[in-house]
């Protein structure tokens, strides 16, 4: 688990909006991948300056001969014979290419259980890390907790993140925090109560505002509320967490290939990412789903 510190947004109004999208299970080189869907909301995180993302793993399939895992159904047909020699090398290219136009709106990368098997069984540990490294963002592992900080201050111009706290003078700014959960997610439910239990229990396990679950290829979100009280306990206070399952890019059911999803009769995916809305002088968020 990554402990990943502080990522702090400026902006200047008290009505600014933000949407923090959770890319994940994107599936390039996978035939059921909607390529096209990815590139429209990349598209719109690069054009809407109020947008930033994180990313959550298993961008590519990242599913070599060897494993067991391996279909060639369902391999695109941008995978040539040549490419399986040099699997890890094309794929993980190819992602660092989808995001290179967003990279500076990128809070950070986790990396999914399609990574960890291949990078485990290919010798090639640190394949996650390159790609963080060329686009110049933390890696936050397989896991994370942080703190995304919205500064708000009149010389600001047009929202941006920044990784150390700025130097402004403490008089002229205001500071929202929120705390965000991120884990790739785990576990095989096919059933709506399932996969919502998996998001449940990370709500109970840890301390945060906001919660990122994804791997399980659906969009849900679940609201709940803890019972504290103020520092002198002389006031009940009420404290809203939200937790959302992300979405994938990967069709279940693909034209004309019979691949895994279709196989196991698993429900059709319900594509795109989800997101959460958050508006930080109000200390509101809510979940888009």
């Amino acid at each position: 688990m990554i402990a990943g510190g502080k990522h702090y947004i400026l902006h200047n109004s008290r009505s600014s909006r933000f949407t923090i999208w959770c890319l994940s299970d994107l599936h390039l080189f996978n035939k059921g991948c909607e390529l096209g869907r990815i590139k429209r909301d990349i598209q719109t995180i690069k054009d809407d300056p109020y947008s930033f993302f994180i990313g959550g793993g298993d961008y590519a399939e990242f599913v070599g001969i060897t494993d067991k895992r391996f279909d060639p159904e369902g391999i695109s047909e941008d995978v040539r014979i040549k490419d399986l020699g040099q699997l890890g090398r094309k794929q993980i290219q190819a992602v660092k290419e989808l995001f290179e136009p967003i990279k500076h709106k990128c809070i950070g990368l986790l990396y999914g259980n399609h990574e960890d098997s291949y990078m485990l069984h290919q010798e090639q540990q640190d394949l996650h890390g390159w790609l963080c490294t060329e686009l110049g963002v933390p890696n936050f592992g397989y896991c994370v907790l942080f703190d995304l900080v919205f500064v708000r201050g009149a010389t600001f111009k047009k929202p941006k993140l920044v990784r150390q706290t700025p130097a402004v003078e403490q008089s002229q700014i205001t500071r929202q925090s929120f705390r965000i959960f991120v884990h790739h997610g785990t576990g095989y439910a096919q059933t709506p109560g399932g996969k919502l239990n998996k998001l449940i229990q990370a709500m109970d396990y840890f301390d945060a505002d906001i919660y990122f679950l994804n791997h399980v290829h659906d969009q849900m979100g679940k609201r709940m509320a803890e019972l504290g009280a103020n520092a002198d306990c002389s006031k009940i206070r009420e404290r809203i967490k939200l937790g959302v399952i992300s979405g994938s890019y990967l069709k279940t059911y693909t034209q004309d290939a019979s691949v895994y999803g279709e196989k196991k009769m698993y429900r059709p995916t319900i594509l795109g990412a989800a997101k959460v809305y958050i508006e930080p002088d109000k200390r509101k968020y809510q979940g888009v789903i």
